[in-house]
């Protein structure tokens, strides 16, 4: 369930919820595959229509892997976007709302909450999408992009070490991948 729009609120949601509740948003984050078909993107072809940042990136885990994961330009972006729209409501999805959106949900609230809290903002983004499994990709990117000398991405190990479900969801995703390579888009350097 996404939270009452309202100013300054953050929503991490999946596709579904976004197309259900886009429009009550004063703005939109979409975290979209690639290759995303048509009939699987978020978009707005009728008024009202909030300011709406579409982003495109596969996601994983690692980036050594050759998979398109997201860039530094595109974790700025998102953070450059949620600052311009701080004072009204940000809805933020992808695909499941876990794992993309969940990523630059934390970069956007550890950007708003300072450097020296980004448990605090670990905490924050659990109690929106209490099943939220960042990206971890976006994490480190993130943690650059804000100047965090590491410590978002300690933030998110450390509540992993503590919570063993995490280890599991980490080795499914990884494990769809191995499985499934056919439905990811692959960088173009990649052999």
């Amino acid at each position: 369930m996404l939270p009452a729009p309202g100013p300054g609120v953050i929503a991490v949601g999946s596709l579904r919820q976004a197309w259900r509740h886009k429009r009550a948003f004063d703005a939109v984050i979409t975290l979209e595959d690639p290759a995303c078909r048509s009939a699987d993107q978020l978009r707005f072809h009728r008024a009202p229509k909030p300011p709406h940042l579409v982003l495109a990136f596969e996601d994983v885990d690692d980036d050594s892997l050759g998979v398109q994961v997201a860039t530094a330009r595109q974790v700025a972006q998102a953070i450059d976007f949620a600052r311009a729209h701080h004072k009204g409501s940000l809805l933020i999805h992808c695909r499941h709302g876990v794992g993309r959106s969940a990523a630059i949900a934390l970069a956007v609230i550890a950007d708003r909450e300072g450097a020296g809290r980004e448990a605090v903002a670990l905490e924050a983004l659990l109690a929106i999408r209490p099943e939220a499994t960042p990206s971890l990709v976006v994490i480190k990117l993130a943690d650059e992009a804000l100047d965090r000398d590491g410590r978002l991405i300690a933030a998110v190990s450390a509540w992993e070490a503590a919570s063993p479900h995490m280890a599991q969801a980490r080795a499914m995703r990884r494990a769809f991948l191995a499985e499934n390579p056919q439905l990811y888009t692959w960088r173009v350097d990649h052999r």
